[in-house]
């Protein structure tokens, strides 16, 4: 039996299964004996683990204080690269079972000749631990031998506050997708019994979303506005008497979300729920041209009265369950692309569309004032956005802006002078780009104050990204059936995300107290070399957006995340340092 050996590196350096250090991140950058982590209160501190040696072997973690420890064996995704042989690039993490017997080379991710494996490890410091330093031990145990790696933990006097300064968005579109990911769940599950399970692991994935200090939004409708049964209730009659009846699915869905049921409890085969159960910050609603009226007749007073009437009794519903608190999100989701409507709803092309929008505010609104519901009218703006601002504001709007954003800072702060709430959107990185990237766009969001940023799509790792991976940039959760899991499971990416939001709370509730955050927000942007506003491009001054297209701008305008190559792999500590430094 060969000699195994544990060492430890920071959470931004990941390796192959054979010792080499992913390329985007730069050399490996060691964690000395003992490992010392740093943690407020109610956060997390996390390290990579690599195990090298062969045969039989098992782990264990534990430290003093009360302190809670995590094990997760890392995943090495098959990657092929066209002439090349394939590669393999650790990502999602398979929560290990206490005294859970391992080999290496491990027997599930079948790689020739491995040599080594990672795991990544998680403190969590509950919030009424003691301030200072706690001790730990990971400990090998192979053929009757222990071999120890130390552990020190310094828990700072400082508490996380319950919930993210700025919002870190997981989008995902309809429930089709569960089926495919979870076969061994559904069985051959039919009517209610499959809602009843497509429900219960939507849930899964708002916790597990949750518990990384993020939120999931899941859009229930299509392009041509129809949707599945859990996502409204149903409709009877026409006209006047048009009505929403049987409440049962919807409410089974987004009763849970809207009263923060959902999160006192935990997804299947992850740590206990240690975030605040409160209710979710948002959810969409099935509201679109052709729900819950007919667009057949748009432009009549029949299409006014059925839409007005059947959402004052979804507001009304609404108010009488108490689910009151979330943002109750009006969307428009459509493209005139696809052809099931004349206008664009969802990132508007053509400056006349803004009529069309006007005229569905207007009819929302007089069916939802006054009313504590906490409605907002969502728009994803792209292409008119500069122009949107101005012809659609004052509408409790929510906006949530393309890459263009990046062109308007003094639009962007007249919004937000109005009190309208402002996030962006783009894509996770792929999982071979540095292992940091997911923080880019954290802190692209932080330090332009704005309120979050939507991930467009999080949920799909893609058809096989076990053995046949490529890139996963829309699937930072993965599906854990194959481990036995009936439910998602996480990713390094999520959290390094996790723990870069644990960093920018806990930042900004420090500068915030001090009455310094715009000075604080400033300082740290002069080191960080990212730019944060750009300058349009001669096309965007001198065309109208009807006729921009990424030819003529020479910029891409879909949400394809370009993790920035010039930056340190390390380069978050900057931000890291600062968030424990006290504030002067």
């Amino acid at each position: 039996m060969a000699e195994f050996k544990l060492k430890a590196f920071d959470e931004w350096t990941a390796q192959d299964p054979f010792g080499k250090v992913k390329a985007a991140d730069g050399q490996a950058r060691v964690i000395g004996e003992p490992v010392v982590l740093r943690a407020a209160r109610g956060a997390y501190a996390s390290f990579r683990l690599v195990v090298t040696g062969k045969g039989d072997y098992a782990l264990s973690a534990s430290v003093g204080g009360g302190l809670n420890v995590e094990l997760y064996k890392s995943w090495y995704h098959r990657m092929t690269s066209r002439g090349a042989k394939p590669f393999y690039t650790p990502d999602a993490l398979v929560p290990l079972k206490k005294a859970q017997k391992l080999r290496l080379p491990d027997p599930e991710n079948r790689i020739p000749r491995q040599k080594q494996q990672e795991f990544w490890v998680d403190v969590f410091v509950p919030r009424g631990s003691k301030a200072g330093v706690h001790s730990g031990r990971i400990v090998l145990r192979a053929g009757g031998a222990n071999i120890g790696l130390d552990l020190e933990v310094e828990v700072v006097r400082a508490t996380l506050p319950d919930e993210p300064v700025v919002v870190m968005d997981n989008n995902s579109y309809g429930c089709r997708w569960l089926a495919e990911m979870y076969p061994e769940v559904y069985g051959r599950s039919k009517g209610a019994k499959y809602w009843s399970k497509t429900i219960e692991l939507l849930h899964h994935y708002y916790r597990i979303s949750r518990e990384h200090r993020t939120v999931l939004h899941n859009l229930g409708y299509g392009h041509s506005g129809l949707g599945d049964p859990i996502y409204a209730p149903k409709i009877a009659g026409r006209g006047r008497s048009k009505r929403l009846t049987d409440w049962k699915l919807y409410d089974a869905h987004y009763g849970p979300l809207l009263s923060g049921e959902t999160f006192k409890t935990a997804a299947p085969g992850l740590p206990p729920a240690r975030m605040k159960a409160s209710p979710i910050w948002g959810v969409y609603t099935p509201i679109n041209p052709d729900w819950p009226a007919d667009y057949l007749w748009w432009g009549e007073p029949g299409y006014e009265v059925e839409f007005v009437n059947c959402v004052k009794q979804l507001d009304a519903h609404l108010r009488k369950k108490g689910w009151t608190r979330s943002r109750i999100e009006f969307f428009l989701n459509h493209k005139k692309r696809y052809r099931w409507y004349e206008w664009d709803g969802d990132e508007q092309k053509y400056a006349k569309d803004n009529a069309r929008h006007q005229d569905m505010v207007d009819l929302w609104e007089k069916a939802t004032k006054p009313s504590r519901v906490n409605w907002v009218y969502r728009a994803d703006a792209s292409w008119q956005m500069k122009r949107q601002f101005e012809e659609l504001g004052g509408h409790r709007n929510f906006w949530v802006c393309g890459g263009f954003i990046n062109w308007y800072p003094r639009e962007v702060k007249r919004v937000l002078d109005r009190g309208e709430h402002v996030w962006w959107y783009g894509g996770y990185p792929a999982i071979n780009a540095a292992s940091s990237a997911p923080l880019q766009n954290l802190w692209r969001t932080w330090a332009r104050g704005l309120h979050g940023f939507c991930h467009w799509l999080a949920v799909s790792p893609g058809k096989d990204p076990w053995f046949n991976c490529t890139g996963a940039a829309t699937g930072p959760i993965y599906p854990g059936e194959r481990f036995g899991i009936p439910g998602p499971i996480p990713s390094a990416r999520l959290k390094i995300l996790r723990n870069g939001i644990q960093d920018i709370d806990l930042l900004e509730s420090r500068a915030r107290k001090a009455g310094k955050l715009e000075r604080v927000r400033k300082a740290i942007a002069r080191k960080v070399p990212i730019v944060l506003w750009q300058e349009p491009p001669p096309a965007a001054r001198r065309l109208p957006p009807e006729d921009w297209d990424s030819e003529n701008l020479a910029t891409e305008h879909e949400p394809i995340m370009e993790a920035i190559r010039s930056l340190e792999p390390d380069w978050w500590k900057v931000v890291r340092d600062r968030a424990f430094q006290e504030v002067k």
